[in-house]
């Protein structure tokens, strides 16, 4: 799991600390033109399995992601993180 803001940086993380800095800088370059993803990212001698969705924080937009996992694992963990981020970040 990670969770970016729109420059790419994660802010919060969970799992392989270079799959989660190398999904969020990716997932940056797609977020900005679509809300959701269900996919696979490609990188350097890497693959990722990922889905994400964008959350609005006070106008900023937060990009959600689940890495690897079935479909449904990340379905599920995409929710809760989502939820979670909203709910923390809530003012």
């Amino acid at each position: 799991m990670v969770v970016a803001d729109g420059d790419g940086l994660p802010l919060a993380s969970s799992g392989d600390t270079f799959a989660c800095d190398e999904v969020a800088a990716r997932m940056v370059l797609v977020g900005p033109k679509i809300k959701t993803f269900d996919g696979t990212l490609f990188g350097a001698g890497h693959a990722w399995d990922v889905q994400m969705i964008k959350v609005d924080i006070e106008g900023s937009e937060l990009l959600v992601c689940a890495v690897g996992g079935s479909a449904g694992a990340r379905t599920r963990q995409l929710q809760r993180g989502a939820e979670g981020a909203l709910r923390i970040l809530a003012v």
